[in-house]
């Protein structure tokens, strides 16, 4: 069973992998590890989408995966998910795709230039289908973007343009992509602070990692003893 872990920074993921036994000659920038009957690779991409494009289509092309997990921190805009909590996002939208009008923008589907329902996309959304019945975290929808919201106006625009619970900056594109390389893929985020105006003394990244890091390693460990017995 060989698992691709994908991370924007390296400080999300160090709990878990140091964890982890690191193969030999581990240079990257797919860095390789063995955990009980598990081998898990990892890739760090940096923020944004093109990196997370770039990085993972070159992993894939190089190494074959039973499953994707792209996992880290992300913001919440519902009160009801709180700091702390860690999600499945089963659904994500590119939120800063497309061309800004005089007081709203266009997305790229609604401008007429691509089919909101031309694969991978189903009604401009990009849907994951993968399930695991040992996952029990609460499903929610996501944006991405390459700017991390944090002023009224944006933020107002996007609640009311794409009602999502969550936002990150790498989880459309491992979507776009594993969608495409027909790879399994999960996409874990706990979260760290609410989309509001930016003010970092409010967040809580040091929580949010350990509670990525518990959750990771449950599924891990149920994952790794299904494989064991089946």
């Amino acid at each position: 069973m060989r698992i691709l872990f994908v991370g924007a920074t390296c400080f999300e993921l160090y709990q878990l992998f140091e964890n982890m036994r690191q193969e030999p000659d581990n240079r990257g920038p797919v860095f390789h590890y063995k955990w009980y009957n598990l081998d898990i690779d990892l890739i760090v991409t940096g923020l944004g989408t093109t990196f997370t494009t770039f990085f993972l289509t070159k992993a894939l092309g190089r190494n074959q995966y039973d499953l994707v997990i792209n996992a880290g921190i992300a913001g919440s805009f519902r009160d009801e998910i709180s700091i702390g909590t860690v999600v499945n996002v089963k659904s994500e939208q590119f939120c800063d795709f497309g061309i800004e009008e005089a007081d709203h923008i266009k997305t790229v589907f609604e401008a007429g230039f691509v089919d909101p329902n031309e694969f991978p996309f189903t009604d401009g959304k990009l849907i994951n289908t993968t399930t695991f019945d040992h996952l029990d975290l609460t499903n929610v929808h996501g944006i991405t973007g390459n700017i991390s919201h944090g002023a009224a106006k944006s933020i107002a625009r996007v609640q009311h343009h794409f009602d999502p619970d969550i936002e990150s900056m790498e989880g459309a594109a491992v979507f776009y992509v594993c969608l495409f390389e027909k790879v399994p893929f999960l996409e874990i985020r706990a979260i760290s602070n609410y989309v509001d105006i930016r003010d970092t003394t409010k967040w809580d990244i040091p929580t949010a990692i350990e509670n990525l890091t518990d959750e990771l390693f449950r599924f891990l460990r149920k994952f790794a003893h299904i494989r064991q017995i089946s």
